[in-house]
């Protein structure tokens, strides 16, 4: 990575030095290609070069109810290098137009964009996705998005709080939504949430 970070958008600047190691921030359309934010370390920022590096994307759908309501939550977990050093979770409230365009957009699972940056610089890097299953993404986010009720922002930031607190570090969350929503249950799940309990 040798593109400093001074010639990127100004709001991206800002918003670098906030990340966590473990988020991932969807930043729309690059050129028609889905993008997403993602922060390594300063130590870790020569290992990854454009081209020597894989990346497994991984969507866990949740209908949860909370309270009276049904929340709709799509996380989309970036793993890099098969690496449980180099895991990044994305959360989408699929209610959001916004974020469910940007959701429905990268779980097409045909390409997608990194933007991996430092703190003092940056790649990007391009992805054609390799997926093949008897089922669509993009219909299993459509039908959690049905199901949800009109909720309001806090409990959308409440319910995904309860769920990423399952797990102490990113890789164990991966291993925990693996469990919850997995690949031959269409990474979807539905289950109720204790408001008394979060």
């Amino acid at each position: 990575m040798n593109n400093t970070n001074e010639t990127l958008p100004d709001n991206i600047k800002r918003l670098i030095p906030s990340l966590s190691l473990s988020q991932a921030i969807p930043l729309g359309d690059i050129e028609g290609i889905p993008f997403i934010l993602l922060k390594v370390s300063e130590e870790n920022a020569p290992l990854i070069k454009a081209g020597e590096i894989t990346c497994e994307v991984k969507p866990s759908i949740f209908n949860i109810k909370f309270k009276e309501e049904t929340i709709a939550i799509c996380f989309v977990q970036f793993r890099l290098n098969k690496s449980a050093a180099h895991i990044y979770t994305a959360t989408y409230n699929l209610i959001d137009e916004r974020q469910y365009k940007d959701c429905s957009e990268l779980l097409l699972m045909q390409s997608y964009g990194l933007l991996i940056a430092s703190g003092n610089v940056h790649e990007f890097l391009k992805f054609d996705a390799q997926f093949e299953a008897p089922f669509n993404p993009i219909n299993i986010i459509a039908g959690a998005k049905e199901r949800a009720t009109d909720y309001v922002p806090g409990d959308f930031l409440e319910v995904t709080y309860a769920l990423q607190s399952q797990a102490a570090t990113p890789a164990e969350l991966w291993n925990v939504f693996d469990t919850m929503a997995p690949f031959d249950k269409n990474w979807y799940a539905s289950m109720r949430m204790n408001a008394e309990k979060v």
